[in-house]
């Protein structure tokens, strides 16, 4: 773990307002109505895609399938502006308005009347590259009881009257629904406390937890949506690897991120270790082995940096870790990359998708590499410290 080096207030002036993932509108407001059929059991395949569960649904009378984030901690579900485009919906719909659907069809399941929020993905947004149509939320999603299998990648899913135990489950975590019908637990961490937080099932990330005030030790980082897929501009947190995280009865090690203004929620980072069951009828979640590894917990990278990149702009720091090798070394958020060893950045990528898919795994275990600096002809040498 990078020593964070300098105290917290001299980067006060670098935060900035995050949106909260809760919606100011009154919960009743996007309520949907129940499934068309009040008895069923359906299976419906997913992909595990960039850490987010991905399913297809078709919309209205359409018939083409369209790719949806399934995330039972989204208190809304959503459409792009280029889904509203697709099924015709009115051009005065824009975003950050809700609309109603006639009807959201999973699998051989149809959800009618549903009510979606409209946004936007500007330019080179991150949700483009996983799953452009939209997400489907906790307004469709508390309707059902779902058994989750990462191993197979399904989703099997029923009504509230039918129980789908995990077989073999090991724990088991109580939630409440909150207004939204979002999934909410108890949790506890060595660095923040106890808290309550959203269950984001579907979601990639680690365990998060909002705080006014940034905490001491751990490390701060800056994100421009490299590995928060939904940072803003420029995201501010603090984060703590391999830290003890109680859920429930559940106790592990992980990484918590400590952020300013964000709603409290636990990723996929956790829940792809196991093959669970949502159940809503009984308001818990059923944790079971799987038979493949899990998900490998998100770890910082050990340079301490990555690049972030459009095809219409140069490559630029975009993500950096304070006291890390290329702090000390003078990289900053946003100084351009000319060249990256004998590479020159141009290069590293032709295809915005292609870079969000690959740049943590290219650049998370290097411990060692050159970096030019635009306008500089001497390379900046980063390397990893031998542990004394």
């Amino acid at each position: 773990m990078f020593r964070n080096c300098l105290a917290f207030s001299l980067f006060a002036a670098l935060l900035i307002a995050f949106q909260a993932c809760s919606p100011a509108v009154a919960p009743e407001v996007y309520q949907a109505a129940p499934p068309s059929t009040s008895v069923f059991r359906d299976t419906l395949p997913f992909e595990f895609r960039e850490g987010f569960i991905v399913v297809r649904a078709r919309l209205n009378d359409k018939s083409m399938p369209l790719d949806f984030i399934w995330d039972s901690g989204a208190a809304v579900s959503t459409i792009s502006q280029a889904t509203r485009e697709y099924l015709g919906l009115p051009n005065s719909i824009q975003a950050g308005a809700v609309t109603t659907l006639d009807a959201f069809h999973l699998s051989g399941i149809t959800f009618p009347t549903v009510p979606v929020e409209i946004v936007n993905y500007d330019g080179y947004a991150a949700p483009k590259c996983i799953a452009e149509a939209g997400v489907i939320g906790a307004n469709i999603i508390r309707h059902c009881n779902w058994y989750i299998d990462f191993d197979q990648q399904l989703l099997i899913f029923s009504d509230l009257a039918q129980i789908l135990p995990a077989p073999s489950a090991v724990h088991t975590l109580p939630f409440k629904p909150t207004p939204y019908g979002q999934p909410e637990v108890r949790i506890a961490t060595a660095a923040m406390g106890k808290a309550k937080a959203i269950a984001s099932i579907g979601q990639s990330g680690p365990v998060r937890i909002s705080s006014k005030q940034l905490p001491d030790g751990g490390s701060m980082v800056y994100d421009r949506a490299v590995v928060d897929r939904f940072a803003s501009d420029i995201d501010t947190a603090v984060v703590f690897e391999n830290t003890g995280i109680q859920v429930g009865g559940l106790d592990f090690q992980g990484t918590l991120k400590v952020q300013s203004g964000r709603q409290n929620q636990i990723g996929n980072a956790l829940w792809a270790r196991y093959n669970l069951a949502l159940n809503f009828k009984e308001a818990n979640i059923q944790l079971s082995p799987r038979a493949e590894a899990p998900t490998p917990d998100f770890s910082l990278p050990k340079l301490g940096w990555m690049p972030h990149f459009t095809p219409k702009s140069d490559l630029t720091v975009g993500f950096i870790v304070v006291g890390s090798p290329a702090w000390e070394a003078g990289l900053r958020m946003g100084d351009v990359i000319n060249q990256i060893d004998r590479r020159a950045s141009p290069g590293w990528y032709n295809d915005y998708c292609a870079y969000l898919s690959s740049v943590q795994a290219q650049f998370g275990a290097p411990e060692q590499m050159q970096v030019f600096k635009n306008g500089s002809k001497q390379p900046i040498l980063l390397s990893v410290k031998a542990q004394p």
